[in-house]
């Protein structure tokens, strides 16, 4: 395939992006437990600004009407798809 590269399958991967790649949502500040009616589930709310921008301290559980309150619906359900602590961390990364 390719005569001149010896190592044209591996991956470089920068030092400034291998801190992200390397941790999972699970150990992210950002990853909070929303708290619904009946039932809680993992969320991301890194996509909310006030809480990406660190204006206010990011809780370690939330009400979901707080959320609507600050995103609206369509942010609540970004929270919830982003939820999955298992996930590779996003360019939001930040430790606990």
């Amino acid at each position: 395939m390719r005569e001149g590269s010896k190592i044209w399958s591996h991956r470089v991967i920068l030092p400034e992006v291998r801190e992200k790649a390397t941790h999972t949502c699970g150990e992210c500040c950002f990853l909070v437990e929303i708290q619904g009616r009946w039932k809680s589930l993992p969320g991301c709310v890194a996509g909310i600004r006030c809480y990406r921008t660190l204006e206010k301290r990011v809780p370690l559980k939330i009400h979901a009407l707080d959320i609507l309150k600050m995103a609206g619906r369509e942010g609540l359900r970004a929270s919830l798809a982003r939820g999955n602590p298992e996930h590779p961390a996003c360019g939001f990364f930040r430790p606990r």
